[in-house]
């Protein structure tokens, strides 16, 4: 029964088949049923996650039917952000979208260098990509020149579903990161754990480059 319901998936091109061992061990205490081969699919079918996405995507943003506009006066101003930030011993971070699926990138982002020196202008000294959203060569381009440049580079995992991410980081398609990736977040989590540090004992000052420097040096 669970092979013609794969060929019935692969038929129809599904996208997703079902596993009769993960189906055995996990819903049943050794004897597999219809009933059981029908929750499969059922949970199989009903990704909470995959549906909020589909929502999402074709509802509520630009082009759906429930989508409204950003009005910009709705947000506070950059520096005001910064400061309360700041206030609250956190490290003021430009979020990076880099490369989408066909590797465009938005209209700040387009030109590293120009990106890196506005950032810097603005009073940016960190910055973080969510990895899974990035082709891995090109995430490495980006993340290395702006930890050249001076900047803490983070990375983090996807945070904003209710998809259970992995704590270990992935690049684009399950792609692992680089051993550069891996040292240039090493030591961008080193200098957050300073800063926290510093916090932790009334010791907080906004993030200045030449402390960067210098904590990278103790590490290296």
């Amino acid at each position: 029964m669970c092979a013609k319901l794969n060929e019935l998936l692969r038929a129809n091109d599904a996208g997703f088949s079902l596993d009769f061992k993960w189906i055995k061990n996990e819903l049943t205490k050794g004897s597999v049923r219809e009933r059981h081969l029908a929750k499969s699919l059922r949970i199989e079918i009903n990704d909470v996650a995959g549906v909020e996405n589909e929502i999402r995507a074709n509802l509520l943003k630009a082009g759906g039917a429930a989508f409204v506009p950003e009005d910009a006066k709705a947000f506070l101003p950059m520096q005001t952000v910064c400061e309360i930030i700041l206030a609250g011993g956190g490290i003021p971070t430009y979020p990076f979208l880099a490369d989408d699926a066909k590797g465009g990138y938005t209209d700040f982002e387009n030109d590293l260098q120009r990106v890196a020196k506005q950032l810097t202008e603005r009073g940016f000294h960190s910055v973080e990509f969510i990895t899974t959203r990035n082709e891995v060569n090109l995430l490495e381009k980006y993340a290395e020149y702006l930890y050249e440049q001076g900047f803490v580079v983070m990375f983090g995992s996807e945070h904003n579903t209710p998809a259970m991410e992995p704590v270990e980081l992935f690049a684009r398609n399950n792609t692992p990161l680089t051993e550069k990736l891996m040292k240039i977040n090493f030591e961008g989590s080193c200098v957050v754990a300073t800063h926290q540090h510093l916090v932790a004992q009334g010791l907080s000052r906004p993030l200045q480059k030449s402390r960067i420097c210098k904590t990278r040096k103790r590490i290296n």
